[in-house]
């Protein structure tokens, strides 16, 4: 920016300003926000507060994190954050001795319908599975497509039978599209790969 510096405000302080400005906000934003900071500068002739900019940097680290975490397709949790989910659910049910179960679900023939009938129509079938999950759950529950045609739902205090429940429910809406599988946390799981394993295990044997 060549624009003098306003007010009181020395050169360096205002290069300060622009270099943090230019990290924290995109570039095709930066040059607006630098033209109103400079603005407001020469208005009140005094340095700046940093909290609109602390504000700013802090919604666009919220919004970077939320992007890397999110299935772009269908909204849901993505298969990293799925992971670090269940471990956290994980070691608060072994810590507080509630109950954990694990739901997997696999979209059965995907595949035929994306060669069939093209992408748009397997994406719309992942988006009704999806919509479906998400009116069934509760709050507390989690939701995450962790493959192509895949999906999970940890449910934190909920036992083997809850889990079964709302895999009955989940099979009754999407028919012979959708096969589930459940599993539990028991003294002999040792890790939430293992939970996982043993709910694809079912799966398998539900088909």
């Amino acid at each position: 920016m060549t624009a003098p510096t306003p007010g009181s405000l020395s050169g360096t302080a205002w290069q300060r300003i622009e270099s943090a400005v230019r990290q924290a906000v995109p570039a095709e934003k930066a040059s607006a926000l630098l033209d109103e900071i400079h603005a407001a500068l020469a208005d009140d002739g005094v340095a700046p507060g940093w909290v609109d900019l602390a504000t700013e940097k802090a919604l666009l680290e919220q919004e970077v994190e939320l992007a890397a975490s999110v299935d772009p397709l269908t909204g849901l949790r993505n298969r990293s954050r799925f992971f670090d989910d269940l471990r956290r659910e994980f070691a608060a049910a072994r810590r507080y001795d509630h109950p954990l179960s694990l739901l997997t679900l696999d979209v059965d023939g995907l595949a035929n319908v994306n060669a069939a009938q093209g992408y748009d129509a397997g994406d719309r079938l992942l988006l009704v599975v999806s919509e479906l999950l998400l009116s069934r759950l509760r709050v507390s529950d989690i939701a995450a497509r962790i493959g192509d045609d895949d999906f999970s739902v940890i449910l934190p205090h909920t036992p083997l039978d809850g889990a079964r429940i709302l895999a009955d429910r989940i099979r009754d809406a999407l028919g012979d599209w959708i096969h589930a599988g459940v599993a539990t946390l028991t003294p002999d799981v040792t890790s939430p790969a293992e939970l996982l394993q043993r709910a694809d295990r079912n799966l398998v044997d539900s088909r």
